[in-house]
């Protein structure tokens, strides 16, 4: 069975949301998280002719990677460089005020991951900077710079579910200021020691046991902290009940479990408001054959609402 190869990108739960948002000729759609543009390529078609899909990425690179794949449909097709947390603001000034559906699929793209240059991984040597938009922010070198290790052991702790938080935070933080940690590969080397697992702390899959990543615990946390990705997904919830139009559906794809929290307790706030009329109960999950296909759909989790009449 194919697996995704490098620099493809297969969209997660493809068929799920599309069945969920309904895209239909007319219909104004905003895609959160354009990254490699695997859904809006997918959404794209089915709401042409009259219908928009507004893609919002903070990688400027978005754009230009999706222009080939759209061909007759570009004219339907709208980039909003910026962050989603001020979507009201983006959408405004395309003189949009409401849309009817809306799609966030969380986390970093596949082709910044596998872009060397932008220190997503801890597979390949690269900068420390891990900043979605490369022209704004704080670098992760930076950060490393001024954190202490309180904060640093929380953050990994809170964004990572790491443990051993306090020790490997000491490490980083010491081997920083030592001169050791350089590129990725030297954050690779600080945290790898602790990568070895008892078998009690070991995720089960169907079809085999896989163990628990530290690297990619670490890399995820300390990616989530200098984008400020859970204070950006609250800011965008924040703003639901302003964008949606009555009837509008959402759908979020989460990786990771403070993000699934934030999206779960907020819809349901929003359904026991009575802004939303149906809320999912419980997430989607990929199929088997799908984590077998797409390897980085594995932990993902779609929850969906939809908004009042």
């Amino acid at each position: 069975m194919r697996t995704t190869p490098e620099g493809d990108h297969l969209p997660v739960l493809a068929d799920e949301i599309l069945t969920l948002l309904c895209p239909t000729p007319g219909k104004i759609i905003v895609d959160c998280t354009l990254g490699a543009g695997g859904h809006t390529s997918l959404l794209l078609p089915l709401v042409v002719p009259g219908g928009k899909i507004f893609g919002v990425d903070l990688d400027p690179l978005a754009h230009q990677r999706l222009l080939e794949k759209l061909g007759a449909y570009a004219d339907s097709f709208h980039f909003l460089h910026g962050n989603f947390a001020g979507l009201d603001r983006l959408l405004m000034e395309k003189e949009i005020f409401q849309v009817d559906g809306l799609l966030a699929d969380l986390g970093v793209s596949s082709p910044q991951i596998d872009d060397p240059e932008r220190g997503f991984s801890y597979m390949r040597p690269g900068p420390l900077d891990m900043r979605m938009d490369p022209t704004k922010g704080q670098k992760l070198a930076q950060i490393l710079e001024k954190i202490d290790v309180e904060t640093l052991a929380e953050k990994l702790g809170e964004f990572g579910d790491v443990e051993k938080a306090e020790l490997i935070a000491q490490d980083i933080k010491d081997n920083y200021l030592a001169g050791m940690i350089r590129n990725t590969t030297d954050l690779s080397h600080v945290v790898g020691k602790y990568s070895l697992r008892k078998s009690n702390q070991q995720v089960f899959e169907r079809g085999g046991v896989k163990p628990v990543n530290v690297l990619s615990q670490v890399f995820q946390a300390l990616r989530i902290l200098v984008n400020r990705e859970l204070d950006n997904l609250k800011s965008l919830m924040r703003i639901l009940p302003f964008i949606l139009k009555p009837g509008a559906t959402v759908a979020f794809i989460s990786f990771h479990s403070g993000e699934d929290r934030i999206v779960k307790k907020n819809l349901a706030a929003l359904l026991d408001q009575g802004i939303f009329s149906e809320v999912s109960k419980e997430p989607i999950r990929p199929s088997y054959d799908e984590k077998m296909l797409n390897p980085r759909s594995r932990s993902a989790k779609l929850r969906w609402a939809r908004k009042s009449n």
